[in-house]
């Protein structure tokens, strides 16, 4: 049995926080480094909403596991950008009983989808 094939270079996005002088602060996206991944599309299906329909697109992304706490870690929150696309982290765990793999699943982020 062979493992995932990790052939997309994904670039890891965190949310941060920035204070915008006065008093309160602007959230942007800070890259913080990359990962080797194989992605899965999971389920699709489109979500109406008053300004239209918007397309959703659940996937599965596998990449080498890093243990729990390590600054290199996806982790809910996060978002993968593959190029043009991003998909936004909702979950993360170990994915084989000896620890190599994680999974995350995401969903792919759409601007203004707000979900």
């Amino acid at each position: 049995m062979s493992g995932p094939r990790l052939t997309r270079r994904l670039d890891r996005l965190v949310p941060v926080r920035t204070g915008d002088g006065a008093g309160g602060y602007a959230e942007g996206w800070e890259s913080r480094g990359t990962l080797w991944a194989e992605v899965d599309a999971r389920s699709g299906g489109v979500r109406v909403t008053e300004t239209g329909a918007v397309p959703r697109l659940r996937v599965r992304i596998t990449c080498h596991a890093l243990p729990q706490g390590h600054p290199g870690r996806p982790a809910p929150g996060d978002r993968l950008r593959d190029g043009a696309r991003l998909f936004a982290v909702e979950a993360v765990h170990e994915d084989d009983p000896s620890g190599r793999f994680l999974v995350c699943f995401a969903r792919e982020w759409i601007e203004g989808d707000g979900a």
